[in-house]
């Protein structure tokens, strides 16, 4: 079985969530981004959630963290969710724990979250027709709809709403 692969040779898809308790969104996007550039860079989807009081962080990726990464997060205190599925580990501060579970489920069933990083983000540069984007990228719609161009300077962040990658301008 090739590694990030299920028994029939499909691509698996983990959801991990992270939860330090952040207050302000600006913070959890700056923690979100940095894991991405250095822990997570594999993750292809990079979420921010309104979780309770506070904003937690979720990362889609292609197969399970490894022990290391998971350790090394409970020991910066995260709590932590990992979920391929099924509920694989919930670690760390119990309270913390929760909120990253919430955060992985919002992720994984698409229903909230502020993508910080997603497929074809990076090409995403200058004005693009509505079309372009829809084709390719990530982003499932954008609103409002009549809209015919988006002035895409690289700092897109669509919603997930209702199943759906929404970028609302």
């Amino acid at each position: 079985m090739a590694e990030g692969t299920d028994p029939r040779g499909r691509a698996m898809t983990t959801w991990l969530g992270l939860n330090a308790g952040h207050d302000d969104p600006r913070t959890a996007d700056q923690t979100a981004l940095a894991l991405y550039e250095t822990l997570l860079f594999h993750a292809q989807v990079v979420c921010v959630h309104a979780v309770e009081d506070h904003h937690a962080m979720s990362f889609r990726l292609t197969d399970d963290p490894s022990e290391n990464t998971v350790s090394t997060l409970i020991e910066r205190g995260y709590g932590v969710a990992v979920h391929n599925g099924s509920l694989q580990r919930l670690a760390g501060p119990e309270q913390l724990a929760r909120g990253a579970l919430r955060a992985a489920l919002a992720h994984r069933d698409r229903k909230e979250g502020r993508a910080l990083r997603f497929p074809g983000q990076r090409s995403l540069r200058g004005r693009y027709g509505v079309s372009d984007i829809l084709a390719f990228s990530a982003i499932d719609e954008v609103l409002p709809h009549g809209v015919q161009s988006v002035d895409a300077r690289g700092d897109l962040q669509p919603r997930f709403i209702n199943g759906k990658l929404v970028l609302s301008l």
